[in-house]
């Protein structure tokens, strides 16, 4: 009986070992996890700051193609005022004879 018991006791440290073996394996596991986890979000981060930083050139960029888009329209604008002052001219001119 006490070598029934020996026997049984010997499993349970057997088991016992193996679970402790097991947690120390998912301990190291989990602890490899959290590094990659905290590498990932400082490249999330990083990423993030890159988008904002992008975003934010790229609406600059879109203001001044428009300040350009203005600028061409208003020099267009001048151009056919001055063309249309130049046809008053030329018929005030013509009145004049």
């Amino acid at each position: 009986m006490i070598e029934n018991a020996n026997n049984l006791l010997a499993v349970l440290e057997d088991g016992l070992r193996a679970l402790m073996k097991l947690c120390d394996e998912r301990k190291r596991c989990i602890e490899e996890l959290e590094i990659i986890i905290k590498s990932r979000e400082e490249e999330i981060r990083h990423a993030n700051q890159t988008i904002e930083s992008l975003q934010s050139k790229y609406n600059y960029l879109l203001t001044v193609r428009r300040w350009d888009a203005d600028a061409a329209e208003y020099q267009d604008a001048r151009k056919q005022v001055n063309r249309l002052v130049r046809e008053v001219e030329t018929c005030i001119a013509l009145l004049n004879e």
